[in-house]
């Protein structure tokens, strides 16, 4: 019977636990390091032959442990990454990837010196309904894409090393990358910081990715919001799909609408707009655990040497993103070139 490799997690609190949750079902948590002691009690508790530690340098000895899980907060990922991957561990980094385009391109040189997998969270691109919009894009049947709006939003989580952007952007910015299959030559971003006035962390940003050609993305977030959104539209010349995340029951939509040019023979001369309004279809998309489908992944990349679809370049690239964002709002909106 095949062995599956050890997994280590760095960082059991509210959103690791998760991670110990399904590394553990899927048969290879091997160790839980944290510096809280209460948490690793917990993972004690409920998982007693996994291995506990406080320390970052004695998971990292651990010859069994092939890969590790990074879900501590953003300032810590570059350098805990860097010490894993020096010492020939795969690493699967929580989004973002790091908070600079320097620390993260020094990730993905690394990884890449050393033939390691460099993964990163961005959860999204193994949820069903985003796997779902992606092959009918890849099939052609939403036609040419137009633009795509991304809306996240809630009263909370307030952060005080990050503003709201660099909080929740990531996701959609993957989504982006992912459906397009490309990344923007420029960003710009406006927004306003109204509760950490001081700082100028802001708690609302608009950010638009400029493509070549007609394509453009744009991505709100806010943390100071009365309502819980999570909403993703994709605008196409043949269809329009709309991926709401908080809808419990119908989280895809296809809207069977178009606006086309009619064309008219003689007697009437010229043309028209013509708007194609028709049916709006709920496609069956199988529920499945995006967490777990990123999990799977990860081990799987161990074993294979394949690329992850969460993979280090494009996890640098988000980073990019969002630093060229950061400038543009420090230029109150003014395009920025990503340079990628």
């Amino acid at each position: 019977m095949e062995t599956k490799p050890k997994i280590g997690l760095i960082g059991s609190g509210r959103w690791g636990k998760n991670y110990v949750r399904n590394l553990a079902v899927l048969g290879v948590l091997g160790a839980v390091c944290d510096q809280d002691q209460a948490s690793l009690d917990w993972v004690s508790s409920q998982y007693p032959q996994v291995w506990t530690t406080t320390s970052v340098d004695e998971l990292a000895a651990r010859a069994e442990i092939a890969g590790v899980v990074v879900a501590t907060p953003t300032p810590t990922h570059a350098p805990i990454a860097s010490q894993l991957l020096a010492a020939g561990k795969h690493c699967h980094v929580e989004k973002p990837l790091t908070d600079s385009p320097e620390s993260a391109r020094e990730l993905l040189e690394l990884s890449n010196q050393r033939n390691l997998t460099l993964m990163v969270g961005h959860i999204l691109l193994y949820h069903p309904v985003v796997e779902y919009i992606k092959g009918m894009i890849d099939n052609g049947d939403l036609g040419e894409i137009y633009y795509i709006c991304a809306q996240r939003a809630n009263l909370g989580q307030i952060r005080r090393n990050e503003n709201a952007m660099w909080s929740l952007a990531p996701h959609d910015i993957s989504v982006v990358q992912y459906l397009l299959g490309a990344d923007p030559h420029s960003v710009s971003a406006t927004g306003r910081a109204f509760v950490q006035t001081d700082e100028q962390i802001h708690d609302i940003t608009h950010l638009t990715l400029h493509y070549n050609g007609r394509q453009f993305a744009t991505i709100t977030s806010s943390w100071l919001d009365p309502e819980k959104v999570r909403l993703i539209k994709v605008v196409g010349s043949e269809r329009m799909v709309v991926f709401d995340d908080m809808d419990p029951r119908y989280k895809l939509q296809v809207h069977e609408k178009s606006v086309d040019w009619e064309q008219f023979s003689e007697p009437v001369a010229g043309s028209s707009l013509k708007v194609r309004s028709g049916d709006v279809s709920i496609p069956f998309v199988k529920p499945t655990e995006p967490l777990r489908a990123e999990c799977e992944e990860f081990i799987r990349c161990i074993e294979t040497g394949a690329t992850p679809r969460a993979n280090g370049s494009q996890g640098y690239a988000n980073v990019r993103i969002l630093a060229c964002a950061d400038e543009s709002l420090r230029q109150e909106g003014m395009p920025v070139a990503t340079n990628l």
